[in-house]
Order: structure tokens, then C-alpha cells, then sequence
């Protein structure tokens, strides 16, 4: 009872703060960093009891949801396929979960592609978010990853320049600043990306990704002694996270850095002094 009267006070105290701190409460869940998707505690292996209990609901669109994961746990990734499928077409607003599975998880960017633009296309105006990221950015991922850098550019630049124009540079998430600059790399545009990493430096001083992608950046442009000072600090700042976190860990996986590769451009670098 307590905490039912605990939670009833705080829920009072958020609300009566008004619609400025609502605003820049939205901004700060915009700019969080984005976790990879985990496993619903209700997946554990029992197979039998999980399905169960979506059998009880099965018209509604989180037991289509619960399907899919329990599949993609599984590794059975056809029937995690057909049922997104049939999600689609019931359910419409779930085009962004589906769409985001295709990306992230799957790695199917033609459906991803398909899927989110349904999404996006849904509210024209707005820019929806799906988890803690806008559907531009993660349309920006999908046109990268089929190699469509300039596409990548616009609809990172869409999510990232209405935000900012917003909020100010500060609330826009730092690693959407280094899937813009990577594209920018891609294309020669090493300049514009190296303006994207010094944002995303200002948002996130200690991260080895975006020194990792100043040090790329800087190498295009044949500014090897600065390039060698960033791939440093990139190795630096990858050591004293992985003293930090367990397991295999990425600060985006969007964007992976490993160790090996930071090693290896930094003994090239070496070898052309």
C-alpha cells in the first residue's frame, strides 16, 4: 500500500513540473544511449507455458509480439519471418517493431526498409519514434547499409537537424553524430565528418567509437600524425570499458569497434612514419 500511495505522489509531482519539463524529458529519452534489444524475461526455454499464454490473447498485437520473440530466441528465424508478416497486416502500427527486427536483428534491409517506411509513412509530418530512436535514423542505417550513402545522409540529417534545432546539439544522441560521419567517410566527405565527431565528442568525451571514426576520418585526409593521436585515444578509451563491462561488449551496434582493428591501423600507421 505504501508504495501504491509513493507511486500515486511521485506520478502527481512529475506531472504538475508542466509541459517544460515534459519537453525536455522527451529529449533526454531521445538522446539515451541505445541498448541492443534483450530477450523478454518471459523466455526462458519453456516453450509450453510461453505459448499458452499467448494462445489466451490471440488477436492482439502483443501476442503477435510475443511470438516473434520467442522465435528469434529460438534461432527460428522463418517462423519469426511469418509471423512479423502476419503482424503487418493485422496490426499496421507494428510496421516500426518489425521493421527494426528486419535491421537489427535479422539484417534484412530490403524488408527493413519496406517495413519502416510503411511506418514512417503512417504519421508524414512526424517523425515517430520506435524505441529510443526516431524512424529517420534507423531508415538512415537501413539506405547505409544497402550502400545508399546519400539516401543515409538525408534521413540522418532529418532526425538529427530537427532535434537540434529543437533542443540544442546537446540532446541529439552521439552516436547518430557517427552513423552520419560514417557515411560522410564513405563518400570522401571526410571534413563534414570529422564536424559530426566533434559533436559527438562534445555529447561523449570517453568513447572509442567516435575517436575510432576521427582516426578514419583524419587518415582520408592524410593527417596521419593526428589520425595516430585519435586511433590512441580510441584504444585507451576500448580498454577502460572493457574493464568495465562483461562479455562482448560494443558501444553501438550499429557501428562496431574491436580492438584488433584499432591495433592493427595503428602498427600501419607506425610502419608509414
Amino acid at each position: 500500500m505504501k508504495q501504491l500511495v509513493f507511486f500515486c505522489l511521485l506520478s502527481t509531482t512529475v506531472f504538475a513540473q508542466g509541459g517544460d519539463y515534459q519537453v525536455r524529458w522527451s529529449s533526454v529519452m531521445l538522446a539515451n544511449n541505445r541498448q541492443p534489444m534483450g530477450i523478454p524475461f518471459f523466455i526462458s526455454g519453456r516453450r509450453g507455458v510461453v505459448m499458452d499464454k499467448l494462445d489466451a490473447s490471440e488477436n492482439s498485437a502483443q501476442t503477435y509480439r510475443g511470438r516473434v520473440f520467442t522465435y528469434l530466441a529460438q534461432q527460428n528465424f522463418e517462423e519469426a519471418t511469418a509471423w512479423m508478416e502476419k503482424m503487418a497486416s493485422r496490426f499496421p502500427k507494428e510496421h516500426g517493431f518489425i521493421g527494426e527486427n528486419y535491421l537489427s536483428r535479422l539484417h534484412d534491409y530490403p524488408r527493413a526498409l519496406h517495413h519502416l517506411q510503411a511506418y514512417d509513412a503512417l504519421t508524414a509530418s512526424f517523425d515517430d519514434m520506435i524505441g529510443n530512436n526516431p524512424v529517420s535514423y534507423l531508415l538512415g542505417l537501413t539506405y547505409r547499409s544497402l550502400g545508399d550513402h546519400p539516401k543515409a545522409l538525408y534521413h540522418f540529417s532529418v532526425g538529427i537537424d530537427s532535434l537540434a534545432t529543437k533542443h540544442g546539439e546537446e540532446w541529439v544522441n552521439y552516436r547518430h553524430f557517427v552513423s552520419r560521419a560514417v557515411s560522410y567517410i564513405a563518400i570522401n566527405q571526410a571534413e563534414k565528418a570529422l564536424v559530426d565527431l566533434e559533436k559527438a565528442a562534445k555529447n561523449y568525451s570517453k568513447s572509442a567509437l567516435v575517436a575510432y571514426q576521427k582516426g578514419r576520418a583524419l587518415q582520408q585526409l592524410n593527417r596521419l600524425t593526428e589520425a595516430r593521436t585519435a586511433f590512441q585515444d580510441a584504444s585507451f578509451f576500448y580498454k577502460a570499458l572493457r574493464a568495465e563491462r562483461t562479455g562482448d561488449y560494443q558501444e553501438d551496434d550499429a557501428n562496431p569497434v574491436y580492438e584488433e582493428e584499432i591495433d592493427e591501423v595503428l602498427n600501419e600507421l607506425k610502419r608509414t612514419k
